[in-house]
C-alpha cells in the first residue's frame, strides 16, 4: 500500500501513476494540495492584482487621470470562484479515483 499525505501536483501524479499500475493507493486531504488552494495560484492572483493597481498609479504621469479604488473582496472572490472552485476538489478527486486510488476525507498523520 502506498499512502500519500502530500497532494501537490507531484503527489497527485505519483499517486495516480501508482494506482494505474495496480498498487493500493490511499490519499488523504484535498487533491491538488496547497498550491492550487492556498499557496501558488491564489498568491499569484493577489500579486497580479497588486501589480495592476501599481500600474494604474502610473496613469497620471503617462496618460491623464484615472480613479482606481482597491477592493480586496473582488480579489478574494476571483480566487474562490476561478482558482479554487470554492475549495472543491471533486474534479481532481474523481480523476484520482478513476485511476484506481482511494480517497479518504480527513486528517492524515504518520
Amino acid at each position: 500500500m502506498w499512502w500519500s499525505s502530500g497532494w501537490g501536483q507531484g503527489g497527485e501524479y505519483v499517486a495516480g501513476t501508482l494506482a494505474e499500475a495496480g498498487l493500493d493507493v490511499v490519499g488523504v486531504e484535498l487533491v491538488g494540495g496547497e498550491c492550487p488552494y492556498w499557496a501558488c495560484v491564489p498568491s499569484k492572483m493577489m500579486t497580479r492584482a497588486g501589480n495592476l493597481l501599481a500600474e494604474a498609479g502610473r496613469i497620471p504621469a503617462l496618460a491623464g487621470e484615472a480613479v482606481v479604488t482597491p477592493d480586496r473582496t473582488r480579489v478574494a472572490g476571483r480566487i474562490r470562484d476561478e482558482a479554487t472552485d470554492d475549495w472543491n476538489d471533486q474534479v481532481a478527486a474523481d480523476r484520482f479515483t478513476a485511476k484506481g486510488g482511494r480517497l479518504v476525507r480527513g486528517t492524515g498523520r504518520l
